[in-house]
């Protein structure tokens, strides 16, 4: 890959970074994505960065800078550097994306937005950034990724964005809780469309905070898709520096439910029958699971365990907005719940891979003694 030294701009307030993984069949769509920006531009407050990988546009990767307007009112994506072709979900090439805008862009707020496919967690190989003709990136791959560019407790992000499918999971979350201050997601799939990034980038040109700009852009996006007729579709916010106590409640309650099995195996069975899942159908809403929980099953402790887990999620969840009666039970995280033996199996070993297992195991033995 062909690399050169680039400068460092004077500080901004903000900068949005955009990691636009389109060497598969949404290329049109990133490409597209770049245009919208162009249409508002960078401002006196924001730095803007892209680098896209696509099907057939051009050879390699690019990566532009979007430039203010000029006198006319346009602004332009101007060309800082050609790649030879990469592959979209080897960890190195986000890297060296993310250690040349992180310098490039110094600002006081970051959104860093990964785009692309999305599939949570359990997927054997496309859980992000996935590349037609390469490899993808898992979750730890991810976190590892954040962290080597220089994010952590004391360097966070203010926003990650997924641009993506499925990704807003309290796994997940918990995940990239000390790399990110806030993460943006869908708990269902998106439309090949995605964010409208011309609304997004007009709200950081206001200099909002990093909680602000993650409320809007959950708005500015389902705003778009009732605009535009898409149902189906949610977005939401989550503040991760309350990721952990919600974690811990929901071990607490898996606990609970795999002590409980044998008086409420039956009501176990009719909650995963009712809750909001998603195109992934192990995917359920940890809101509507836990308030099901909380009505159906009589376990000592559960009912408890069930409605303080409820609770912990809403706090972590800073907006959340759907849209469509398929997804009308949806708050904002998703969590796993596999229905079958089977399933559980097939991804059990990449699930207890994750953070949360270590410390916080309630969920899995409940799993196991349920699938066991």
């Amino acid at each position: 890959m062909a690399r050169r030294r680039s400068r460092s701009l004077p500080p901004k307030k903000w900068a949005m970074l955009a990691y636009i993984a389109g060497d598969n069949n949404l290329s049109d769509n990133g490409l597209e994505d770049i245009q919208e920006m162009c249409e508002v531009g960078a401002s006196r407050t924001s730095h803007v960065g892209v680098q896209i990988d696509t099907i057939g546009e051009h050879d390699g990767a690019i990566r532009y800078e979007i430039s203010e307007p000029d006198p006319t009112g346009a602004a332009h994506r101007v060309v800082i550097e050609r790649l030879d072709e990469p592959d979209s979900g080897n960890p190195e090439v986000l890297f060296q994306f993310l250690h040349w805008g992180l310098r490039r862009y110094p600002a006081r707020h970051r959104l860093a937005v990964v785009w692309n496919h999305g599939a949570g967690f359990r997927t054997s190989r496309r859980d992000i950034a996935y590349d037609d003709y390469g490899s993808s990136l898992d979750m730890n791959e991810l976190q590892r990724t954040l962290r080597r560019a220089g994010l952590g407790t004391r360097n966070k992000l203010g926003i990650l964005g997924f641009d993506a499918c499925l990704m807003n999971m309290l796994e997940i979350a918990y995940q990239l809780r000390n790399e990110t201050e806030f993460i943006v997601g869908s708990q269902q799939t998106e439309p090949g469309d995605g964010w409208p990034y011309d609304k997004v980038l007009a709200a950081v040109n206001t200099g909002p905070t990093p909680e602000q700009m993650a409320k809007q852009i959950v708005r500015v996006y389902m705003r778009e898709c009732r605009a535009v007729g898409d149902s189906n579709v949610t977005q939401s916010a989550v503040r991760t520096d309350r990721v952990e106590a919600a974690v811990r409640a929901w071990s607490q309650l898996g606990d609970a439910l795999a002590t409980s099995i044998p008086a409420d195996r039956s009501a176990i069975r009719r909650v995963r029958s009712l809750v909001q899942a998603y195109e992934y159908a192990d995917y359920v809403d940890a809101v509507h699971a836990a308030s099901l929980v909380a009505r159906l099953a009589s376990g000592p402790g559960v009912r408890a365990r069930a409605r303080a887990f409820g609770d912990a999620v809403r706090r972590c969840v800073v907006a959340t907005d759907r849209q469509g009666g398929a997804v009308r039970e949806s708050h904002g995280l998703s969590i796993w719940f596999p229905p079958d033996r089977g399933q559980y199996l097939e991804s059990r070993a990449k699930y207890t891979a994750m953070d949360f297992f270590d410390r916080y195991p309630g969920w899995v033995r409940f799993l196991d003694a349920l699938h066991g």
